[in-house]
């Protein structure tokens, strides 16, 4: 069994690892969030804990992949420096599995950590997701829309279920780059713009049909429809780590 263990802080990465190496769990650490998503592509792990206390960033590229991948083996657990309501509640919408206060004491946290992995096969993600009169279907594949069926390649259906998840609110290039496809936006653009073009060509997206996926020029993308407005961009999660 493996922790993956994002963190800055040398202190208490080691002070969690010798816990659970106690109990014959090692843990991986990372000080770069790109580089544990590649590792979690290629290898298996229990349980990711992110560390925000000392840095700006969000687990929201993590907490991303882990969506538009169907990863329901992966929880996550992030350390904070300070949580009010608004923080806990943004955590929580956006996937968090477990949250710890940085001031919580080492056994806390471990404590914490281990109720996650206790509670792992619990994890669930939709089969089906409905917008804009859009439906995809994960399990077979499928985007149906009025009478028409069409199949998606696997990176389609993580782009296209990622784009209608947040329907209304601007995903950047690096955001579904790191997410589809584990690279830097400028490694995976040519192949980003391509699979952008294919899923326009299969969603039928236009005017008239009310619902477009738009481009922010030398931003990102955005899928809208008529209920929705494009909201300026900002890390769901910055809040927990300011």
């Amino acid at each position: 069994m493996r922790i993956a263990f994002f963190t800055q802080r040398d202190v208490l990465f080691n002070q969690i690892s010798q816990k659970f190496e106690q109990v014959n769990i090692s843990c991986t650490r990372f000080t770069n969030e790109l580089a544990m998503i590649r590792f979690l592509q290629r290898n298996s792990a229990s349980l990711v804990i992110f560390d925000a206390t000392q840095i700006q960033i969000s687990a929201l590229a993590t907490l991303t992949w882990r969506t538009c991948h169907f990863r329901t083996d992966v929880p996550l657990m992030m350390i904070g420096r300070s949580w009010d309501n608004a923080a806990i509640i943004e955590a929580l919408e956006a996937g968090v599995d477990e949250i710890a206060v940085a001031t919580a004491s080492v056994e806390e946290i471990t404590a914490r950590a281990w109720r996650t992995l206790v509670r792992r096969g619990r994890l669930r993600v939709a089969e089906r997701l409905t917008v804009g009169g859009y439906t995809i279907d994960r399990a077979t594949r499928m985007l149906s829309f009025g009478e028409h069926h069409v199949s998606l390649t696997a990176r389609e259906l993580s782009l296209a279920w990622l784009l209608l998840k947040n329907a209304g609110t601007l995903m950047t290039r690096q955001q579904l780059a790191n997410a589809v496809w584990g690279k830097d936006a400028d490694l995976a653009g040519r192949s980003l713009e391509q699979h952008i073009y294919k899923l326009r060509s299969k969603l039928a997206l236009d005017v008239r049909r009310g619902a477009q996926l738009k481009t922010i020029y030398s931003l990102g993308y955005v899928f809208v429809t008529d209920s929705h407005t494009v909201s300026e961009y900002r890390h769901p999660l910055a809040s927990m780590a300011a």
